[in-house]
């Protein structure tokens, strides 16, 4: 299911006080569907990202950064990825070059340009087929709530941008789980941009989206559908756009023939870029991608020393 965050997740208002009734049982179901999960081990470390709120807050740039931190250490990284709102279930090793966003889903796409990706609900047949294909260490994106696999090391990912929003439970907020029980799980938080962390974050390592290539700031239209839009607005800004117009979509959004061709109108009737992110990109039509610019970033760890003493300590190096 594709939807816009609805506007009461960021307030404590009468609608969200009269959802909390339906948040306990959905904590609690959760609870309950968790403990029931058995827990299997497999025979290589298994590093968790994950975050607390509905939609992105950076798991996947962090992913891809961790990748090279491993690399770097001498491991053979493979990504699992559920494949969100990806018609095949069934798990496979991603294919760029044969596969759609339809099929495996756009962050898989993006996560195996940068390592080999399987894409698939179940976790644990995942990662049993990276292992026979050579993975040394593998990298359960979006794995927080899922007790499949056992963890060996997890990280719990923060937007300070977004944050938390009202601090309550699906549906009366924007939380999968409270932040006590998240916290719980992991060792370690990595906090994306500067601003204060939600409150029952206690300890967290910082982390920027920063450019990829020149940057040329110049008046555009933004769009993007993602699970906190607003972000790639106020990115932009921050490197020099001016933003004429930004139009959010709902998170992992299939762009149509007719939505693109009215977000074109509106450029050519100002002469400006229309320009969007690369997991966006991935979803429009291929007729119009020569038309549209698409904004790259990386994740820069303020301190990855940290981040590759903590794996070190949880992983053997490979020599």
């Amino acid at each position: 299911m594709f939807f816009l965050a609805p506007k009461f997740w960021r307030q404590n208002n009468m609608l969200s006080r009269s959802l909390r009734p339906i948040a306990w049982v959905y904590e609690y179901a959760s609870l309950w569907y968790a403990k029931r999960t058995k827990t299997q081990k497999v025979s290589v470390p298994v590093i968790c990202v994950g975050n607390l709120v509905m939609g992105g807050a950076g798991k996947t740039p962090t992913v891809l950064a961790l990748v090279d931190i491993l690399k770097q250490m001498n491991h053979t990284p493979h990504i699992l990825s559920r494949g969100y709102g990806a018609v095949i279930k069934d798990s496979i090793r991603v294919d760029s070059q044969k596969h759609n966003y339809l099929q495996v889903g756009d962050e898989a796409l993006l996560l195996a340009e940068k390592a080999p990706t399987w894409a698939g609900q179940d976790r644990v047949l995942s990662a049993k087929l990276a292992i026979s294909h050579g993975a040394s260490v593998i990298i359960m994106d979006d794995g927080l709530q899922n007790n499949s696999l056992h963890k060996d090391l997890s990280f719990l990912v923060v937007d300070t941008l977004q944050g938390f929003g009202n601090g309550l439970v699906f549906p009366a907020g924007p939380l999968r789980e409270s932040p006590q029980r998240g916290v719980q799980k992991t060792n370690l938080t990595i906090a994306i941009g500067n601003e204060d962390l939600p409150k029952g974050i206690p300890q967290a390592t910082r982390a920027h989206m920063t450019a990829v290539g020149t940057v040329q700031p110049r008046p555009v239209i933004a769009f993007a559908g993602l699970g906190y839009p607003e972000k790639f607005n106020r990115t932009l800004q921050d490197y020099g756009f001016e933003v004429k117009r930004f139009i959010p979509f709902p998170d992992h959004h299939p762009y149509t023939i007719p939505e693109m061709e009215r977000l074109l109108k509106m450029t050519i009737r100002r002469k400006i870029d229309l320009i969007t992110t690369a997991k966006d990109f991935l979803r429009i039509p291929e007729h119009f991608k020569k038309k549209i610019s698409v904004f790259n970033v990386d994740l820069q760890f303020e301190d990855p020393e940290e981040l590759h003493a903590l794996i070190a300590s949880k992983i053997q190096t490979i020599s």
